[in-house]
Parts: structure tokens; sequence; C-alpha cells
């Protein structure tokens, strides 16, 4: 079962708001970005927007690297843990948040920009930029090499990769490229990175992972139960070893940024 394409996933706003109800898992079981990635768009002093943020892992993570940040979150749910984290958060969606002529050195979306309306959303980025500053669209990408990704895929058709860009791999380099695409015509230039490790969780953490994607944490009860049996059933009693990489869309504005 594949995910809608990028540009069309926001649509389903009972998949975009679900995420409310397994705030805390969400919150305690979602990977973090890779340190290098972030240290690369992000130093002591700035100013940061993080739209979607979730329940802030971006935004707490940019916090540690001495950036003054302000998350947008469209779930109350998940913008109380934000809260009770100590970041601002003003809870609407990006598409009607108004931004009271503010303007960031840096603006996230981490896992999230598949869920604003691209036509709406980039044509106001820029705006949003003080002069040098950048867009930066990040995604996690859990790739299990033990058992392998495939196994698990053939496990069930309601499994789907947990991995943002695309949920199918042969998909992934032409939906980056896409993105790519549209912001370039929108004026930005772009520039792209990855950066991997390697990491073990135990079966039973990582099954908790990938229910809080909202490919599986919506379905309904019984294939829910199902899907987690016959993965369970793949991994047996052994670790998932994971290939894992956070992959950055980062764009400046050409004109420089500001409005």
């Amino acid at each position: 079962m594949a995910e809608p394409e990028i540009p069309d996933l926001h649509r389903d706003r009972r998949r975009a708001m679900s995420f409310g109800a397994i705030a805390d898992s969400y919150d305690r079981l979602r990977p973090r970005y890779c340190a290098a990635t972030l240290d690369a768009i992000a130093t002591a002093g700035m100013t940061a927007l993080d739209v979607g943020a979730g329940t802030g892992i971006l935004s707490r993570q940019l916090r540690e690297r001495g950036v003054q940040v302000l998350a947008v979150e469209p779930d109350p749910g998940m913008a109380e843990i934000v809260t009770g984290s100590g970041i601002p958060v003003e809870v609407a969606t990006f598409e009607s948040w108004d931004a009271a002529g503010r303007a960031f050195d840096l603006v996230t979306f981490g896992q999230s920009f598949h869920w604003v309306n691209a036509e709406t959303a980039l044509p106001r980025l820029a705006g949003l930029l003080n002069p040098g500053g950048r867009i930066a669209l990040l995604w996690n990408k859990l790739r299990p090499s033990r058992p392998s990704n495939d196994e698990l895929r053939a496990a069930s058709p309601d499994y789907v990769n947990v991995d943002a860009v695309s949920n199918d791999p042969a998909q992934a380099g032409a939906a980056l490229a896409e993105l790519r695409r549209r912001f370039t015509g929108a004026g930005f230039t772009v520039t792209e990175r990855e950066d991997g490790w390697t990491e073990t969780q135990p079966a039973q953490r990582w099954l908790d992972l990938i229910f809080t994607y909202s490919a599986h944490s919506t379905l309904p009860a019984d294939r829910r139960r199902a899907l987690r049996e016959a993965l369970a059933e793949v991994i047996g009693g052994d670790e998932v070893t994971i290939a894992a990489s956070t992959i950055a869309l980062i764009a400046g504005a050409q004109n420089g940024g500001g409005s």
C-alpha cells in the first residue's frame, strides 16, 4: 500500500491530524536527526521557524545548538509536548498561520513538508527569511537490513517504508527531484545532503516505532493487529538492524531572502 505522492498527502487531514492520539509514543520513539546534518544548517544565535514541529524533536535539537526556535504545529496534542519542553509554539497549519511580519534565519520542515500544500507554501517562504536565510526540509530514512526491508514488505501489503521522502524505494529519487524542481522554480538555490548511521533496535521497540507512522497507525484495528503479527513473525526474537540516514534539502532564496 503506497502513500500518496508528496504534493497530495496534505489533503488527507484525517491522517495529518492523527498524531495527537499517539503523541507520547511519537516523541519517545521517533529518531532524532543526525548531528552532522544539523551542524551544517544551524549555528548559535540564529532564529528558526520549525513548521509542522510535531512534538518538537527537531525544535529541541535546534535549541541545543543555541538557536532561538518558534514552533508551528496544527495538532494541539502534539503542540502540548512542545510547550512542555519550553519552546514557544503557535497552533496552526502553515497555510493559516499568521507570520505577523516576522522573519527568520532558518525555516525547517522536519518530516512535515508533505503535510503542507506546496502550491500555497512555496510562494510565502522567501518572505519569511532574513537576508541570507535558508529553508531546510529534513527526513529520517529508516531502512531495515536485518531482516531486510523486502522481507518486511512481503509480510503484509499494509507495511510501508518508514521513509517520508517516498514510501516506495524506487520512487525516492524521483520524489526528491520533484521537490528540487519545485523549489528551483520558485526562485531558490537548492543543495542536498545525506548523513547516515547504522543502529539496532529490539524487535518490540521497532514494532512500536512503525506504528507512529500514520500509514500504519490509522489502519483499522484488525489490520493493525494483523500487520504487527505478520512483522513480528518475520523478525522473530532478533533485533532489527537499520541503515538510517537524515536527508536534507536546503534552499536559499536567490535574491538573498527577505520581503
